[in-house]
């Protein structure tokens, strides 16, 4: 068993801490339990069809004490790239309407002119058509840098699972004939680099605990943290024994991080 000097828990959200809606069991207690140490929480999550907002004010609504800075999704990361890199950038938007206001809100230009679009950012878009990938495709053919918020094939629901933002990412990929070449969300390190931001600490310091390997475990691999798996989302034992990754935990549920911390 490693010597546990964790200040910071990054929690990823779906499939670790509620599926759609309804909170887990049983993760409200582990919160409180484990912020009386005085560990830190942040939540974390890949979903840009909503904004850290949105997130915050849905995380308060089960109940936690959190302030609006314990939150980051991919759209933050978006959202801050913009403001600090590249303000006044034509940006074509495949995805909700709240994201789009937020590039807007960041500096961004909406454009919908593949001619005239610097670059295309394709998220979860549960408006999704064949004519916003042609669009999408002709600004790429044009030279528009193609980004993603995150690839993500599929998110967890209440019932089982949804096509997530990954999947759209594909097929826009699949008639480029290239990836992104930017990822904001997991397994991109930006998320990280920003708590490491705001609360000071070295990424030793921190224990990043998510329900997928392709994201969560290598975005904690990728940010030099430690990693707790939980088998309450998208991965199962069976998944995990094909897999060639080794996490430093495997949880049921991440209220079995009380065994780590005793």
């Amino acid at each position: 068993m490693k010597r546990l000097n964790y200040k910071v828990i990054l929690a990823d959200l779906d499939g670790t801490i509620n599926r759609g809606s309804i909170l887990l069991p049983g993760v409200s207690e582990i919160y409180d339990e484990l912020s009386l140490r005085g560990l830190q929480w942040f939540f974390l999550s890949n979903n840009a069809s909503v904004l850290d907002v949105d997130l915050f004010e849905k995380i308060r609504g089960w109940g936690f004490s959190i302030t609006h800075r314990q939150v980051v999704n991919s759209a933050s990361v978006l959202t801050d790239h913009i403001r600090r890199h590249v303000p006044g950038i034509r940006l074509m938007v495949v995805g909700q309407q709240r994201l789009a206001e937020a590039c807007i809100n960041a500096g961004a230009l909406i454009s919908s002119d593949p001619k005239l679009t610097d670059a295309v950012v394709v998220a979860l878009d549960r408006n999704f058509t064949y004519q916003k990938m042609k669009m999408a495709h002709k600004a790429i053919q044009y030279g528009a840098r193609f980004w993603a918020t995150n690839l993500d094939a599929t998110y967890p629901d209440e019932e089982n699972f949804s096509p997530g933002a990954g999947s759209i990412v594909a097929s826009i990929a699949e008639a480029a004939g290239f990836a992104p070449e930017r990822v904001f969300g997991k397994p991109s390190p930006n998320m990280a680099e920003i708590v490491l931001d705001r609360t000071g600490v070295e990424p030793s310091e921190c224990l990043v605990v998510g329900d997928r390997i392709d994201t969560d475990m290598m975005f904690a691999r990728n940010s030099n943290m430690d990693c707790a798996l939980v088998l309450s989302g998208a991965t199962t034992r069976e998944i995990l024994k094909e897999s060639s990754f080794t996490p430093d935990y495997v949880l049921d549920d991440i209220t079995f991080l009380k065994d780590l911390f005793r």
